[in-house]
């Protein structure tokens, strides 16, 4: 388990073009736009070397507070805010790094991960997600990568709202409590495996990066 005050450094360098065409120069040089949003001030436009970013991201997550080293004169801690995929091809075509201070609070939109959908199914049941995502607010070195929700043992008919969801200590969602975010219906034997289809392809996009 990574350590919660560790840090790794990114290397990355301010861009002083950043129209589209210029920016396909860049992924194909092996590097991937980005840019560093700072509150009260104009966001940095950068480029960072694509293999470099998702090596790190693979061994300390997305929500990971990072130092970006910027031409080597500045340094930013900062936590991956969004990154932007081809809808067509899965390729990575932008990253947004969000400036954050280990003791101020910061939103952030945390992906959810659906565990026991195999023995759901098994029961001939489906489990229907409603939100791919939750809003939650606290420390940045708190924030988790994923919530992980097990719906190995719901019925037909249960539902899982976001109040319902387990936060890790300091964290807690910053929504209407009451939102679905997954219901579990009785399925067809077509539909479970077009959801097992569906789940295959999301892992081989995010493989992919």
């Amino acid at each position: 388990m990574i350590a919660t005050d560790e840090r790794a450094t990114l290397k990355v360098w301010r861009r002083d073009v950043t129209n589209s065409r210029s920016s396909k120069k860049l992924r194909k040089a092996g590097f991937v736009p980005a840019s560093i949003s700072i509150r009260g001030h104009d966001s940095i436009s950068v480029k960072i070397k694509k293999d470099e970013l998702m090596k790190k991201l693979r061994k300390y997550g997305r929500t990971f507070m990072f130092n970006l080293d910027v031409d080597g004169e500045e340094t930013y801690t900062a936590i991956v805010k969004d990154m932007q995929h081809s809808a067509i091809n899965g390729e990575l075509l932008d990253v947004s790094f969000q400036h954050v201070s280990p003791d101020e609070e910061i939103r952030v939109e945390v992906d959810i991960r659906i565990t026991g959908r195999e023995a759901v199914e098994a029961r001939k049941l489906l489990a229907v997600t409603q939100l791919d995502s939750i809003p939650v607010r606290g420390l940045p070195q708190n924030i988790p990568e994923y919530l992980y929700i097990d719906v190995s043992k719901l019925n037909a008919d249960d539902r899982i709202t976001v109040g319902d969801v387990t936060y890790p200590e300091g964290i807690v969602p910053d929504c209407e409590t009451d939102r679905i975010v997954l219901v579990i219906t009785e399925a067809k034997s077509s539909d479970i495996d077009e959801s097992q289809e569906g789940g295959n392809d999301q892992d081989r996009q995010k493989a992919a990066g």
